[in-house]
């Protein structure tokens, strides 16, 4: 369903960001709502002041404050921001990187989002999570590695228009990689929910092995029968544990995976819509048109022109009403 979200009118301060790199950093100290975008980016929010709630497709995550969302390239979300107080955004784009297949499966696998939870992470976990993100800004801000809100100006005109030092884009990315890397290897303490709790240990492996394969093949021709045989398991065993395991069926979890896909391939302006349909192994041009709009409440067409990279959203007619 289409939001009915409203920008407030201090949304409208500019953001200064540092030139000649494909990274953005900024402290969001506005109270302000954002409506639905995406963009290839990666981008990661850590509220430091105030918490936020994030609506990634058909997903919503409550980020308390020290919590860390991580979104995925090609997602479809929207932010509210209930309370005033810093966030911090890193933003970086993957398009040149995601061809590496494990960074492309780690986002498969994490798709729409993942969110980290302090209160439930295990310390020594979030810490080196911290440590990298403190790392990142310590090289983009120039302030020491152990982060203070006070100690980034409210002006942020002090970045604007300034290059990174050589190679620090380099680092930020290799640092970024091992964030992900991280993320990737511990996707199901992540993910861990009551629903997964009932999986058994020894169904938990090839469960997990089963979603990574499929992260790798969703485009070809996929069936419950086959892949209960490669799980090992009987198809009407595999069906239950797979949904206790993902809390969707296999059917549908197969269709997120595609419709993620196509999410990416649709930045791609060289590639028409049933071109997309047949390369995420759609059937068909209408099948996916309706299993994307679906998905995302917007037919893969409309769902183009909300691009905020391509579109930015005071450029875009269809964010006109938020931003009068």
């Amino acid at each position: 369903m289409k939001s009915q979200l409203t920008l407030t009118t201090n949304a409208k301060e500019k953001i200064n960001h540092k030139i000649n790199t494909n990274l953005r950093m900024f402290i969001n100290r506005l109270h302000s709502d954002f409506p639905p975008h995406w963009h290839n980016d990666v981008e990661i929010i850590w509220p430091k002041e105030a918490p936020y709630k994030v609506i990634c497709g058909n997903q919503t995550y409550h980020v308390d404050i020290d919590d860390i969302l991580m979104i995925c390239p090609a997602v479809f979300h929207e932010i509210f921001s209930p309370t005033p107080g810093a966030r911090i955004y890193i933003q970086a784009d993957f398009s040149g990187i995601i061809s590496l297949r494990e960074i492309d499966k780690a986002f498969r696998l994490m798709s729409p989002a993942l969110l980290i939870k302090k209160s439930t992470c295990p310390p020594d976990l979030y810490n080196k999570l911290c440590d990298y993100l403190n790392t990142i800004m310590k090289l983009y801000f120039g302030h020491a590695s152990h982060f203070h809100m006070s100690e980034i100006p409210d002006d942020d005109s002090i970045i604007s228009f300034t290059e990174l030092e050589p190679y620090g884009e380099l680092e930020i990315y290799s640092i970024l990689i091992q964030f992900i890397s991280l993320c990737g290897k511990n996707i199901d303490l992540f993910r861990k929910t009551d629903s997964k709790a009932s999986v058994s240990v020894k169904n938990s492996i090839p469960l997990s092995n089963v979603c990574s394969y499929i992260s790798e093949h969703f485009t070809q021709d996929l069936s419950l029968e086959k892949i209960a045989a490669y799980a090992g398991f009987s198809k009407y065993h595999f069906e239950r544990i797979f949904n206790e395991y993902t809390g969707m069926t296999f059917y549908q979890y197969l269709q997120q995976m595609r419709i993620s896909y196509a999410q990416t391939l649709l930045s791609n302006p060289e590639l028409s819509v049933t071109d997309i349909a047949y390369q995420a192994g759609f059937a068909s041009g209408v099948s996916f048109t309706r299993a994307f709009k679906k998905s995302t409440g917007y037919p893969p067409s409309q769902y183009r022109m909300l691009n905020e990279v391509k579109h930015p959203l005071n450029a875009n007619p269809h964010f006109a009403n938020f931003l009068k």
